[in-house]
């Protein structure tokens, strides 16, 4: 395979459109020394595509490549379309790091002043710390920022630009998509090399773009074949060195992951790189596959979990209670667990609600209503803060007379329940009855390890899973106090 030749992307998808400036674009950037390359035209053509309103068909575009490939000059020619062809009131250039920043505004100062034609249409250039931007004479302006962990502010644009997109975080999109709303036609543009085990925001990018796209997202990813098909021992591959057979040793799947092998990149040096670099740094980086999240099991299939629903699931007493709360406290939730009249276990969910306010009150009633077993928490936990209010309205770890059993769960205990809820669930021995949040929070859940076992991870999860803590808890609580009778069948939670 040689230079001359497009290197197709593993992965793309874009919008249907009407017509594109994408040509248009990319003539502009010929005219001023900044031809792209037959990639970079495929993702301008989608970047800068128009339905049948005028409007641009991409709401969304994603560009997941090697470092030095491709990424960075495409947003440069997208940035010159905008400023200088569509004439975009505000676009704004963001990266993870400061340093970043600054030098993509040195590299666009330098592109838009080295060019007769665009610097003339220059009205000031400020270059502070901090402050750097480009502004033309009719008040359109270029900015450059660094996103900060307070979130998203002084991001919003007509048209933005989230360099390091491996970086992003959800408060990030959170603090700027709502502002995009009032703009005529805004754009949010990705750049990034294959995801980190954090990189969630950048993993749901990938995970809608990949199977066929969305009607607003263009995605566009080159990366080499999984292990599982690039190195001869698949997934057990070390990538070492010394590994026979591993893909990261094969120049023809370097070329497919990196399109500018060739042209900005030469085999020589990617061959140092195979033999100076961390084997998962270089996976990562040249032959594009991404990193797992920590722990990140799906230990519990939608399949398995959707063959335990029973909307006529009926438990018997007594029952356990839990509660959990998400880390920024902003939602809650209590669950119950215990034992159906055919002997399989049944969890549910009794509340899931903002703040925190209502928990106290609410689990005393419960607990007045029901006599449950015991109420369990994880002290380590955002829970853990309510230990002592607990402790005044009549939970206790050693109850006496009147007062409630509360149960304190550590660190190996966490990891027992989690283990002994998944086995339940697979081995079909759970029941629930079918409720929406308890639902999402197992699809999103992920896994951290613990010890040699493990546990739910908020972190690496995709959604609130304060719901499933909540029951994994309850249900550990019922197997450590909860006594088998010949009961009633307890109908209703109310």
């Amino acid at each position: 395979m040689t230079a001359s030749v497009p290197v197709e992307p593993a992965y793309s998808s874009a919008p249907r459109w009407h017509d594109t400036l994408g040509p248009e674009v990319a003539d502009l950037a010929r005219m001023v020394g900044f031809a792209p390359d037959p990639e970079q035209q495929l993702i301008l053509d989608a970047a800068f595509a128009l339905d049948e309103r005028g409007k641009s068909a991409a709401f969304e575009v994603a560009a997941v490549v090697g470092r030095q490939n491709l990424k960075t000059g495409a947003i440069k020619q997208m940035v010159l379309g905008w400023l200088f062809l569509t004439e975009e009131r505000l676009v704004v250039w963001s990266a993870h790091e400061f340093r970043t920043a600054q030098e993509s505004f040195r590299d666009m100062e330098q592109l838009i002043e080295g060019s007769s034609y665009l610097s003339r249409r220059v009205k000031q250039i400020h270059r502070g710390n901090g402050d750097e931007a480009i502004e033309l004479i009719d008040d359109r302006r270029l900015i450059f920022k660094a996103r900060t962990k307070g979130g998203g502010r002084g991001l919003s644009g007509d048209k933005v630009v989230l360099d390091e997109a491996f970086a992003l975080q959800p408060m990030h999109m959170g603090a700027l998509l709502p502002t995009l709303s009032a703009r005529p036609d805004p754009q949010v543009v990705y750049g990034s090399s294959a995801g980190l085990a954090e990189s969630a925001v950048l993993r749901g990018i990938r995970d809608r773009g990949r199977p066929g796209g969305e009607p607003r997202l263009a995605y566009f990813e080159w990366c080499a074949p999984p292990p599982a098909q690039a190195c001869r021992d698949g997934v057990k591959c070390t990538h070492a060195l010394d590994a026979v057979g591993c893909g990261c040793d094969k120049p023809e799947l370097w070329q497919v992951a990196n399109p500018a092998i060739g042209r900005r990149i030469s085999l020589d040096y990617v061959a140092a790189e195979r033999r100076a670099l961390p084997p998962e740094e270089f996976g990562r980086e040249r032959m594009g596959w991404w990193d797992e999240p920590v722990g990140g099991l799906v230990p519990i299939t939608a399949e398995a979990w959707a063959a335990c629903a029973d909307e006529d699931s009926q438990v018997q007493d007594p029952v356990a209670i839990a509660v959990d709360i998400t880390p920024d406290r902003s939602m809650a939730a209590i669950a119950v667990a215990g034992r159906r009249a055919d002997g399989l276990m049944h969890g549910e969910l009794v509340e899931h609600k903002a703040g925190t306010g209502w928990l106290v009150d609410r689990l005393v009633e419960l607990a007045t209503n029901w006599r449950p077993c015991a109420l369990v928490l994880d002290p380590g936990s955002p829970a853990g803060s309510l230990e002592k209010e607990l402790n005044e309205r009549g939970f206790r770890t050693e109850p006496v007379g009147g007062e409630w059993r509360l149960h304190l769960v550590g660190t190996r205990e966490y990891a027992q329940a989690c283990g002994a809820l998944t086995d339940d669930v697979n081995n079909g021995r759970w029941r629930h009855p079918d409720q929406d949040p308890l639902n999402r929070a197992v699809e999103g859940a992920r896994t951290r390890p613990l010890a040699e076992a493990w546990a739910w991870s908020r972190r690496n999860s995709e959604d609130d899973i304060s719901p499933l803590v909540a029951a994994t808890l309850a249900r550990h609580g019922f197997a450590t106090h909860g006594v088998i009778e010949e009961v009633e069948p307890w109908v209703a939670f109310v």
